[in-house]
């Protein structure tokens, strides 16, 4: 639906009057291109991450991996944005890989996830159905005015925000499901295959010559070894305009205007909101290093290994897919231009970043318009990985990542926000 129609439906189902209906219409020609206020450094619109595993009791450490995956934090580029439940039980392990992807859109589909996904969205109240701004407010450093959804539906700037929310904050929500197994080396070909089945991809350069673990009571002396492969399957809640207008006339209700028939209706929905197979990429933990780890607790060596190699996993994802990239600020830009990003982000000297400056469009919208690209300095890319300073890593304790300009970013400010080029 064009823009001018939904305003104009929008404005017959919450009582605007004519007048209003036409103010509404002429939006692009009141509101003019207005340029957002600079964000503080801390305050920019992260995306939004649910994190699962896959588990595999049935393998070696397949336990102790689930035990410590419930440890591992959001990475703090994205909002935490986890249901309750984060473990998958398994795949039958003679299913083709191929089918995993299938298999977890089966399951986000039947436990109504993306629906799940959008109520947390909305703090939707358990005993009453009802809904309320405040995540978003929050998420998306909108003034307290924003939080009354009818008020905003009602007004030029509202509407722009309402837009705005769901675009930025609510459509950047991503499920990452993720299989983890410890590379044995009585089965790490088969595994290897069945990862590979479902990427077809090709282990050259990945899998190299670990060992492996003889058995469970070496692991104290063989944890040097402790090695994983991550399959990660990323999904996307699709909450376009469309989508999220319906939801708007349909089923929002706050907590003054209580509505059993909308609460009973949304419960019931199960077409209107989908996740969406975005990409699946495989990759190995490679030889962490023991330094920093207590060998008297082996599981602080798994919970290492596994923390790094999702990270790892996240990076080649963003780096394979535009949309799952993320935007951070800008932390300083003089003496020193640098930011809080490193090693765990997949900063290497070779790196690349724009430099955004947050603008309004006519609409109201927030776009982001490039002031140049920046590279990170030689020999000062923070190493920020998992356990890093434990195990006394070069560079674990610089705090930031300093770059220097290769071109434009004559105005640039802290706060402005970085995206990786590739």
């Amino acid at each position: 639906m064009r823009r001018s129609q939904r305003l104009s439906s929008i404005s017959m189902r919450t009582g605007i009057s004519n007048i209003m209906t036409a103010l509404l219409l002429c939006l692009p020609l009141l509101c003019g291109r207005a340029e957002a206020q600079q964000p503080d450094v801390e305050e920019y619109r992260r995306s939004s991450l649910y994190s699962l595993l896959i588990a595999h009791p049935e393998f070696r450490y397949g336990e102790e991996i689930s035990q410590v995956f419930h440890t591992i934090p959001i990475p703090e580029k994205f909002n935490d944005h986890n249901l309750n439940r984060r473990v998958l039980n398994s795949l039958v392990y003679n299913k083709k890989g191929k089918d995993e992807p299938l298999y977890i859109s089966n399951f986000l589909d039947k436990n109504a996830i993306a629906r799940r996904l959008v109520a947390k969205w909305y703090n939707r109240d358990k005993a009453t159905g009802a809904f309320d701004m405040s995540l978003i407010s929050e998420r998306g450093y909108y003034d307290a005015s924003f939080g009354d959804v009818q008020a905003s539906m009602a007004t030029i700037r509202g509407l722009a925000q309402l837009a705005d929310a769901g675009e930025e904050l609510v459509q950047n929500t991503f499920v990452l499901v993720n299989d983890i197994y410890y590379v044995d080396k009585e089965v790490q070909a088969q595994k290897w295959s069945f990862a590979l089945d479902v990427l077809g991809a090709v282990a050259d350069g990945i899998m190299g010559t670990e060992t492996g673990l003889r058995d469970v009571a070496s692991i104290v002396k063989d944890i040097e070894g402790f090695r994983v492969v991550v399959v990660s399957h990323l999904y996307r809640l699709n909450f376009s305009e469309d989508v999220m207008w319906e939801f708007y006339e349909k089923y929002y209700f706050d907590k003054e205007n209580i509505d059993p028939d909308r609460r009973t209706q949304f419960d019931a929905l199960t077409g209107l909101f989908k996740l969406e197979y975005v990409d699946s990429q495989v990759v190995s933990s490679g030889k962490t290093s023991i330094k920093g780890v207590n060998t008297d607790t082996p599981d602080q060596m798994i919970r290492k290994v596994c923390t790094r190699a999702i990270d790892k996993s996240i990076v080649e994802l963003q780096r394979a897919n535009e949309i799952f990239r993320v935007k951070m600020p800008l932390y300083t830009t003089t003496p020193a231009i640098t930011a809080k990003i490193g090693m765990k982000e997949g900063v290497t000297e070779s790196s690349r970043y724009e430099v955004l400056l947050p603008k309004e469009d006519e609409d109201g919208r927030t776009k982001y318009e490039r002031q140049g690209i920046i590279r990170p300095i030689k020999g000062k890319v923070w190493d920020n990985r998992y356990m890093s300073v434990e195990e006394l890593a070069e560079n674990a304790t610089l705090d930031v990542t300093t770059f220097e300009v290769v071109s434009g970013c004559k105005n640039i400010a802290p706060g402005m926000l970085i995206r990786e080029i590739f």
